[in-house]
């Protein structure tokens, strides 16, 4: 079976407060940015017409790379929920990671609203791991974590590399794999990296999946704007990273595609950019 994978990022399901409890610390920054733009580019209709999209898609396997909400809202989490429903019917073919907006705040009495509603496309360990074939297997990370007002960066544990080590230990060598994490490890030219804005180790983890052959796919999101990237490495197949946020936006003058579809044959990746009308 060759597996064809469908990725996308960044969705942005959003509803405001409803109490003074719910606006405590950057959600109060959230907030405007939700009133004044956000809500405007993230309209429901959007994430609507992408459902119905994929549904008449022929896939195996769907990737969410994080960002379901705005504010991390309980109720954004049971929209975002209630909307991709249709796409989420056997966890066995879905994968979900949360992004940072997911982990927006630190939520009172320690309840984490990603793991209530998405939990179950993740798992409980400390990485997520899905096998599509003999060939393939997909690896989720969990970078994501509250910061402070201005901050929106991540951390890829060390557990988390640890973990990820010993799986592809695991595997016959011929395996490829798969990571998926919300933040990327590499930029469009002339970029200027914001490092209040991205992954807080970014390149030692970038250096360490770039010794790992047998990594063939990063997926990501994060920054709103899809692109491919390919990362040379000796004697070793490249990296090819794949960004497909933000996958509910309204369209920007000259984008030419809101998510991507892979399609795996062996040792061969063909990445069909997907627009959403």
């Amino acid at each position: 079976m060759n597996p064809t994978i469908i990725h996308i990022s960044d969705l942005h399901f959003h509803t405001y407060p409803q109490n003074f409890q719910e606006c405590k610390s950057k959600r109060i920054l959230g907030m405007g940015n939700l009133f004044f733009r956000r809500a405007k580019q993230y309209p429901l209709e959007r994430a609507k017409l992408l459902v119905e999209q994929i549904q008449q898609m022929k896939w195996d396997h769907l990737v969410i790379s994080g960002d379901l909400t705005q504010l991390s809202l309980e109720r954004g989490f049971s929209l975002a929920r209630e909307t991709l429903e249709p796409l989420l019917k056997d966890p066995e073919r879905v994968t979900i990671i949360p992004g940072n907006h997911d982990r927006y705040v630190k939520q009172s009495g320690g309840k984490d609203y990603y793991q209530q509603y998405f939990g179950e496309f993740f798992g409980d360990g400390e990485i997520h791991v899905r096998k599509l074939n003999s060939d393939w297997v997909i690896v989720g990370w969990d970078s994501a974590h509250p910061n402070d007002w201005l901050t929106a960066s991540g951390t890829v544990r060390r557990s988390t590399i640890q973990a990820t080590e010993n799986l592809l230990s695991s595997f016959p060598e011929k395996t490829r794999f798969i990571i998926v994490n919300h933040y990327p490890l590499t930029f469009p030219e002339g970029w200027e990296v914001d490092h209040f804005h991205e992954l807080y180790n970014l390149v030692p983890v970038r250096n360490w999946i770039l010794r790992q052959p047998n990594i063939r796919l990063y997926l990501h999101g994060h920054i709103h704007r899809n692109w491919q990237h390919r990362l040379s490495r000796d004697s070793a197949p490249e990296l090819l990273l794949l960004n497909s946020a933000s996958s509910t936006s309204r369209l920007h003058p000259g984008q030419k595609s809101s998510f991507h579809q892979i399609d795996l044959s062996g040792d061969e990746v063909k990445v069909s950019p997907i627009l959403l009308k």
